[in-house]
């Protein structure tokens, strides 16, 4: 594995033991959109550890699926961001 020109090191991680729908929770984040611009996605899931943590899933607009842990705010459902 450390073969990988760019590896850096691995970290353990909390096995998931379950997912569960976003629940129409959204992501919001303050500059990660294009040209720096704010940026707010749905909650694709939850996936949820054995340690009891969620994490949220998100997809964007090309289909690519990241976690949002570093996410601004989350949205619940019904609510806008100024809420």
């Amino acid at each position: 594995m450390t073969d990988y020109e760019d590896f850096s090191h691995l970290e353990r991680a909390d096995q998931v033991v379950a997912a569960v729908p976003g629940g129409g929770w959204r992501v919001h984040w303050k500059d990660e959109g294009p040209g720096g611009t704010p940026l707010t996605e749905q909650v694709l899931a939850w996936l949820i550890t054995s340690q009891g943590r969620a994490t949220a899933i998100t997809v964007d607009a090309q289909g690519h699926v990241e976690d949002a842990d570093g996410a601004d705010a989350f949205i619940p459902p019904g609510q806008d961001l100024g809420s």
